[in-house]
């Protein structure tokens, strides 16, 4: 692995240190993939383990999203690619929550200097809800699209579960909004670019790009209707019969059969559904932790209370907690979910952030549940 430190970069993006042999493969704007198919046009993000970019597909002449797997988890059966082949192999379309789940276009290998790369194509899509937050004056969305969108994130894991998929790490970075005017693309800024060099005037190791680009910002007119969203990234998922032992999602949604080290099901999707849907509404996390999970353990007992089985129960069957985290600090004109809603949502919480995993409310239970049923009614008078 090369040092990092001994290069100048110029702009944040991802670790220089992994551009080396199984690591990220060096994109640079203008390249060309899978003979010519796709142009690369920008970069969207980055992860650990990808890179994920702006492509043209110059044979259907569309816009898509590629992500470019590091080398070392490239191989013939990479998890994610499966999970995703499983999705549309096995997937009824005409399910309402097909629409809120990214879905594989295309996929492909593409040999470079640190490797051979798996490259996933993806419809594009617009910015995360995480990103879209931070930019609002709250922090947060306004609460009856926070309700509309908990609807569709509902139906996107009822549609994976009816697939046998388990997300495994869903949280608001994972959660991407659909625009419409994605046909024509993010304006490039060359500030964007940094050249990479070493600090020593030697020439770059092998692998390490000419230059590293920061991810795009996305920037929408006040025309542009950000409503819809969609499920993404299933580099954590897995299939229902075959758990893993761990998974790796922000600590601070870890369930408590992850925090205990007990055996891990398909209901984690729903803790973690539940505490991402706290966070949407109230624009605050319901638990905190950096690094260690067990920072969350005096959490539980504090929050939830202390008998196991009515740890969240107690905690949120008023809906005090909530109608707090909503409206404390936030201009009163913002507040447009009443105390009836928020109670409505204390009780869907209630069924999903139950300690004991087969407590847990099922995905049938929660969908005709009044915080989901009453929203519809909201969506067709507006």
């Amino acid at each position: 692995m090369i040092d990092r430190f001994q290069y100048n970069i110029g702009v944040p993006a991802e670790d220089l240190a992994k551009y080396c042999h199984g690591g990220y493969h060096p994109v640079h704007l203008n390249d060309l993939l899978c003979d010519g198919r796709y142009r690369i046009l920008d970069k969207l993000g980055f992860g650990s383990f990808s890179t994920v970019w702006l492509a043209r597909d110059e044979v259907k002449e569309i816009y898509v999203s590629i992500k470019i797997v590091v080398a070392e988890q490239s191989h013939n059966h990479n998890g994610e690619l499966q999970i995703l082949q499983t999705i549309t192999r096995t997937g009824d379309t005409t399910h309402p929550g097909h629409k809120h789940v990214s879905h594989l276009i295309d996929s492909f290998y593409h040999e470079g200097p640190n490797g051979r790369h798996l490259c996933m194509v993806l419809e594009l899509l617009g910015p995360k809800i995480s990103s879209v937050v931070n930019r609002r004056p709250n922090y947060r969305l306004d609460g009856r699209l926070a309700r509309r969108i908990s609807s569709q994130l509902l139906l996107g894991v009822d549609y994976i579960r009816s697939c046998g998929v388990t997300h495994g790490d869903i949280h608001l970075g994972n959660v991407l909004f659909r625009v419409s005017g994605l046909n024509r693309i993010p304006t490039f800024d060359d500030s964007r670019i940094g050249k990479v060099s070493r600090k020593d005037g030697a020439p770059s190791e092998k692998g390490v790009p000419e230059y590293l680009v920061e991810p795009v910002e996305y920037k929408f007119d006040k025309s542009e209707i950000l409503d819809e969203i969609q499920l993404v990234d299933f580099g954590e998922s897995f299939l229902i019969g075959n758990p893993p032992k761990s998974i790796c999602t922000p600590t601070s949604l870890h369930p408590p059969e992850l925090v205990f080290r007990h055996p891990l099901t398909e209901v984690v999707d729903i803790w973690n559904l539940g505490c991402t849907t706290y966070e949407l509404v109230t624009g605050r996390t319901l638990f905190e932790a950096w690094m260690d999970d067990r920072e969350l353990v005096p959490q539980f007992q504090k929050v939830l209370g202390g008998v196991p089985d009515q740890w969240i129960q107690d905690a949120l069957k008023t809906g005090e907690d909530i109608q707090a985290s909503y409206a404390n600090g936030y201009d009163k004109e913002t507040l447009d979910l009443d105390e009836e809603d928020l109670t409505t949502l204390g009780s869907y919480l209630r069924r999903m952030c139950i300690v004991e995993p087969t407590q847990r409310a099922n995905l049938t239970e929660l969908m005709s549940h009044p915080w989901v049923q009453v929203d519809k009614g909201t969506q067709k008078e507006q």
